[in-house]
């Protein structure tokens, strides 16, 4: 069935901007304290900048439905291919879980501030299948989504940044001192959150995974990306400055953090509560959008690997709307299995938030490793191919930078696994044995896949 043409350059910034500004970034980002500063700016310019212009490239010139799957496979083949995608599709539905934990938190904040741990559990697995149901909707529809997903984002910045100042005008001061020694790098307990900074500076990639659904990607996507990109490079410095205005760094709380600074700044006003619940409700359905957004591309993915053999075939199970039920019934499933082991293993919500990111970080990242290689190749392989955009300069320094970004992902990854600052057995094995299970899991998906195909093709 043809797919239809329905999203425009705006749909594709909007939808780039709802995937990669993830507001939950925010609050841990700026728990490292002013350090982060440097760390972002370091992670910006050796990585994201980077990424985006390489996927630019990559979109524009292999404007084909599934994306990084497409790329990977053109540079390295199928079996790369298939287990990069099992990796970035699989990375979702585990990272769900702490996101919907984090918006349980807030619901927490504003109803019921003694909520119990399973009753977040409870919303956040009632969360997870209204997004399948989303996700199972025609992209025309679906795709208003993250267009809301944006316009709340934007509102939840003006707003961060409006009480940063009131807290400023009636307290004469910021809540942490902020001056140039203190905002150059060091390796104490940032070495713990930069990986974090960098798992929130992806999905430069994911517009390109509905590439058969757009009016013109090889002009769109490029322009897409890149305007985007400086947006939310601007963007998450100037929120995590506004969150060290008001509260101080060792009170900042990784999951609701952001409401803190409404809560604080208006705490004994009039308006308190009012605030407090607007706010409280922006930020919500931003991470929900942020959620529905990435299942959107994320799905899409996994189902065009799934439609060419090279993942299980219930994964590229579509409507009759080409929208991928098998792939969004599948996440749901692993999301709600997720959530509910990991609720067993942790203490409290902010443990089974740390708990749950660590472990889809490592796995997300894994899906990445291939990709700037895959640039690497096709830049050499596919020298003489039409490149709507170009990576500008010469041919050395795309390569250059495709290097960087391959260090920054390499180094994340060894800071997650190693998990330094936290106990062995509670946070490290089970995260260790977590991704051992999920690499061994793709790893039977992949060559049972393949053994099929590979049958079919002899029958056929």
């Amino acid at each position: 069935m043809e797919r239809k043409k329905v999203l425009g350059f705006w749909d594709l910034t909007l939808f780039s901007f709802c995937a990669i500004f993830g507001v939950e970034a925010i609050a841990t980002s700026a728990a490292i304290g002013p350090s982060a500063i440097s760390w972002w700016l370091i992670c910006i310019v050796g990585y994201f900048l980077p990424f985006g212009l390489i996927a630019a490239e990559l979109g524009s010139t292999y404007p084909e439905q599934g994306g990084i799957y497409i790329w990977i496979k053109k540079g390295l083949g199928n079996k790369w291919a298939a287990r990069s995608t099992w990796y970035y599709w699989v990375a979702l539905p585990l990272w769900v879980p702490a996101i919907y934990i984090a918006i349980a938190e807030i619901i927490g904040h504003m109803f019921f501030p003694n909520m119990g741990l399973w009753t977040k559990i409870l919303i956040g697995i009632i969360m997870i299948w209204v997004a399948v149901g989303i996700n199972l909707c025609p992209l025309r529809v679906s795709k208003w989504v993250p267009n809301f997903g944006t316009i709340t984002r934007l509102t939840v910045i003006i707003g961060m940044l409006v009480a940063a100042v009131v807290y400023f005008l009636k307290h004469g001061r910021f809540a942490n001192e902020i001056n140039m020694s203190n905002i150059m790098p060091n390796l104490n307990a940032a070495i713990v959150f930069i990986p974090i900074i960098i798992y929130n500076l992806e999905g430069c990639e994911l517009i390109s995974a509905a590439s058969g659904e757009m009016k013109n990607p090889a002009r769109d996507i490029p322009k897409a990306v890149i305007l985007s990109a400086i947006a939310i490079a601007s963007l998450y410095l100037i929120t995590t400055f506004a969150v060290w205005v008001v509260i101080p760094i060792a009170e900042i709380n990784v999951a609701s953090g952001i409401l803190q600074v409404f809560t604080i700044t208006f705490s004994g006003h009039w308006m308190q509560q009012a605030i407090t619940l607007v706010l409280g409700f922006l930020i919500s359905s931003t991470l929900f959008a942020e959620i529905v957004t990435w299942n959107l591309g994320e799905n899409r993915t996994v189902a065009e690997a799934a439609n060419n053999g090279e993942l299980p075939k219930v994964l590229g199970k579509m409507t009759k709307s080409m929208a991928p039920i098998g792939a969004s019934i599948v996440s749901g499933i692993i999301s709600t299995i997720v959530i509910v082991i990991y609720g067993f293993i942790a203490k409290n919500a902010g443990e089974l938030f740390w708990h749950v990111v660590s472990f889809s970080l490592i796995v997300g990242l894994f899906s990445y490793l291939m990709l700037f290689p895959s640039f690497i190749i096709l830049r050499i392989k596919d020298r003489n191919i039409k490149r709507p955009y170009r990576v500008p300069g010469p041919d050395w320094f795309a390569i250059l930078l495709a290097v960087m970004a391959e260090l920054f992902i390499l180094v994340a990854l060894v800071v997650l696994i190693i998990q330094p600052g936290h106990d062995f057995v509670r946070s490290t094995l089970p995260i260790i044995i977590g991704v051992l299970v999920t690499v061994m899991a793709g790893e039977i998906l992949v060559i049972n896949s393949s053994r099929a195909r590979i049958s079919c093709n002899k029958c056929g």
